[in-house]
Order: structure tokens, then sequence, then C-alpha cells
């Protein structure tokens, strides 16, 4: 079954790099020191010749690859050195990319909401003003020359209150909709910097560390024998 497959999309959520150690390894010697990222709960991984694949399931914070759930790495020589050349993808840079696309969909729903609701108040106001009116041909009352005197106020115009749009107010507020997809876009562009350079940095480290240290690190012994790995 031939997979289809859109390079300039999958750029979103899948990096393909490679890095350079000057130090001489196998295959089998590069695995050996990349193992302890490996052996965490949730992850599986196969080794076939110069390749290995992995694939995490729900993995901790913790996990240094947590970001990238799944992967190939490839290791071969390069004149005197190592050179890994990896692929991976992260289903976090995949949410953070289609969060902002989902608050920009509800938010254009809101604003749609909100035309219509105004146009509803529009067209009940052109009723209102279409409708005839008793009062219309009717003289406004005028003030006797004595209240005049006095300084009465004129009486007011009934018509005027009418003829007074009032601005009808958004019933659904778009403003954090907005806000969220700003928030999730501007995660996804740093996620999409800085954990490509994180992942490029754990296996150098990786590689670059002696195999029985990172057995050490990780807890391990790098004396298969217990009784001599144990202290006198």
């Amino acid at each position: 079954m031939t997979r289809l497959r859109v390079p300039y999309v999958e750029k979103i959520w899948r990096i393909e790099d490679s890095l350079v150690v000057e130090v001489p390894l196998t295959p089998d010697e590069a695995f050996a020191r990349l193992d302890p990222l490996f052996q965490t709960d949730g992850t599986r991984y196969a080794i076939e010749g110069d390749t290995l694949g992995y694939l995490k399931t729900n993995p901790r914070a913790q996990d240094k690859l947590a970001t990238f759930t799944s992967g190939t790495l490839r290791v071969e020589p390069a004149q005197g050195a190592t050179r890994l050349t990896y692929q991976a993808a992260s289903t976090a840079l995949l949410l953070c990319f289609l969060a902002p696309l989902l608050f920009l969909f509800f938010a254009q729903v809101m604003e749609a909401a909100n035309q219509w609701e105004r146009a509803k108040a529009e067209a009940s106001e052109t009723a209102k003003k279409n409708k005839p009116d008793e009062a219309k041909d009717k003289p406004l009352p005028k003030l006797h020359p004595i209240d005049v005197m006095l300084g009465a106020p004129a009486p007011k115009d009934p018509k005027a209150d009418k003829d007074k749009q009032k601005e009808p107010k958004e019933k659904f507020k778009t403003t954090p909709a907005y806000a969220l997809a700003g928030l999730f876009f501007v995660l996804f562009l740093v996620g999409r910097v800085l954990e490509p350079w994180l992942l490029k940095r754990t296996f150098r480290q990786a590689l670059t560390r002696p195999h029985g240290e990172a057995a050490m690190v990780d807890g391990g012994s790098d004396d298969p024998d217990p009784a001599r790995a144990a202290p006198a």
C-alpha cells in the first residue's frame, strides 16, 4: 500500500534532520548509547540493521522524547565519524497548529450569530418605523405664555425617542476565541523551533557520552556481573 505524503504539510508536525559526532560508532554501539531514551513506560522500538524505529504511547512528562511520539533513526559512517539521520513526528505540534484554526472557526460562527441578531434587530426597528402612528399628525402641545415667562421646559416630542436607534449589543463575545487562537499559534511557533533543537541536543549528548556513563546515570551498572558491581 502506497502512503500518500504531502511534504510541505507534513513539516507542520514532522521533522527530518541529521547530526554528526566525531566518534566512530557501529550501529550497535550507537543504539546502545541511545537505548536509555527508549527504556521508558509506553515505548516500543525495534532495530533492523542500521535503523531503529520507535513508538510512544502516552509518554510521561519526564520523557525526553515525549514531544515526538514516533520516529526512525539511522546510523551510518561519515569519514571517521558517525552520522545519525532521524525523522520524528509530534502529535503535540499538530494539535497546537490545529487549535488556532478551531478557535477561529468558533469566532466566525459567533460573529455570524451576532450579525444575524443585528439584522433581526434592524428589521424590527424598520417595521416599527413603517407602522402607522396615530399621533403622527397631532400637533405638539404649546406652553401657555405665562409658563414660557416662568421658564418652564418645552414639551418633549414623543416621536423623537422612536427615531433613535439603539445599537444592538453583541450576544456572543468573540475576543476570547481570538485570544486563544493567538496563544496557541505562538505556542506552535515556539515549539516548532525549540523542540527540534532540544531533540537534536538530546541525541548528541547520548551519542557523545560513554555507554558506561549513560548506564550509571540511569541507575544501572556497566558491569554485567552483579557480584563485581556491588561494593566490597
